[in-house]
């Protein structure tokens, strides 16, 4: 399982915040999950393209979208993305929003708020936490996106009636066909 592990760049130059981060990449490392993470920059890979990346200025002219388009990349190869927003920011916003609008499961944590109280998505859930929930939360989230990764192709042929009532309902939702499908699926499980 790949997760996608992003902060705050400014939050993180701050001492409190950074040993926030570093506490979640900490815990999801020791759930043995394999780890993208812009706190360490692993996310800019090992190609000479992207190696130069890695000592990047302040002057945000020299590396113009190269960041962004390393991140939706990331994003993309990832099953699910863990966000530290104890000090929040328009970037995690966005890199946020990408990842719902991918269906990949997100979870923001932040000592001051539960952001899952802000936003209904079926993807997306919050936590705020503490020093000792912090692992618990985690975890949780972890074995959701484990439990719910998909791995399975299946096809079937279905009636003209059948699509329109599938497309009204994941519209009336606000969630993809498939998503829709699978929920009448997991009620009888």
């Amino acid at each position: 399982m790949k997760i996608f592990f992003t902060c705050s760049r400014t939050g993180s130059k701050i001492a409190k915040y950074r040993t926030l981060d570093i506490a979640v990449l900490e815990e999801l490392r020791r759930l043995k999950v394999n780890i993208e993470s812009t706190i360490e920059r692993t996310y800019l890979g090992p190609t000479s393209k992207f190696k130069k990346m890695l000592n990047l200025t302040e002057n945000e002219s020299v590396y113009k979208y190269v960041h962004d388009s390393l991140v939706r990349q990331v994003i993309r190869q990832s099953d699910a993305m863990v966000i530290e927003a104890s000090y929040p920011s328009f970037r995690l916003g966005f890199e946020t929003y990408f990842a719902l609008s991918l269906q990949k499961p997100v979870l923001v944590l932040s000592q001051s708020k539960n952001y899952a109280n802000l936003i209904d998505q079926p993807h997306f859930f919050g936590a705020k936490y503490t020093d000792f929930t912090l692992p618990d939360e985690i975890e949780k989230f972890i074995k959701h996106v484990r439990s719910h990764k998909l791995s399975t192709r299946f096809n079937l042929f279905i009636s003209d009636e059948q699509k329109s009532k599938i497309d009204e309902m994941s519209k009336q939702y606000n969630v993809s066909q498939s998503d829709y499908i699978r929920g009448l699926i997991d009620k009888d499980l």
